[in-house]
């Protein structure tokens, strides 16, 4: 193939990976096919648009019979998972999509969002990325987490110069008295201790769309 048509080739695919739901799927399969279309020397360009529209065949069935099942809608695209709900940790989501407490955190930052304190809902979309509703829009602090699953971590500690000893005084003082029945804690100078015992989440799956 000449320039000219692989430019050409590549506005189609992009405009068919635009139009379709199942994006990443169909993206992998069209992989294949443009690899083998510009490094194999024996497909011409009659091969390849053949194999494209045997492609797009493929994607209309597809879509067809995901618009018409809605079980087998559900399975191949997904849903919504609603991981914090009114501020409360949905475990059972977060565990269904193998989710630690450290990934959470990253993805609430990466929302601005800088404490699992600050997030009012929290839904993880179809394609992996999250959305985020925050309390408060002000709210900058970004929090540490001191005990993950009942566990103490001890390289945060460390690393700003706080002492096991201090932490569970501070979580005594706050009706806490053993690290097995607490969740998560979260701490920042400005705010101070935000603490999830397991009594103190939900374990429900919220439909939301659909």
């Amino acid at each position: 193939m000449n320039i000219n048509e692989n430019a050409d080739l590549i506005g189609f695919i992009v405009w068919l990976i635009c139009s379709c739901n199942l994006g990443l799927i169909y993206t992998l399969v069209l992989g294949g096919i443009l690899e083998e279309s510009i490094y194999d020397d024996k497909v011409n360009i009659g091969h390849l648009l053949f194999a494209l529209f045997l492609w797009a065949t493929m994607i209309y069935i597809i879509e067809r019979v995901v618009q018409k099942n809605e079980k087998i809608n559900r399975w191949l695209k997904g849903e919504p998972s609603v991981l914090i709900r009114d501020g409360v940790l949905n475990l059972k989501e977060i565990s269904g999509n193998h989710i630690e407490m450290e990934q959470l955190r990253t993805m609430l930052r990466q929302q601005q969002c800088f404490s699992l304190e600050n997030a009012k809902h929290t839904v993880l979309e179809n394609a992996g990325q999250i959305s985020v509703l925050k309390k408060s829009e002000e709210d900058k602090v970004m929090s540490l987490m001191l005990v993950d699953q009942g566990r103490i971590q001890y390289r945060v500690l460390q690393t700003h110069e706080l002492e096991k000893s201090w932490l569970m005084e501070n979580l005594e003082k706050e009706g806490y008295t053993m690290l097995r029945d607490i969740l998560y804690v979260e701490w920042s100078e400005e705010k101070g201790f935000y603490i999830l015992t397991n009594d103190g989440v939900i374990n429900t799956t919220y439909r939301i769309d659909g």
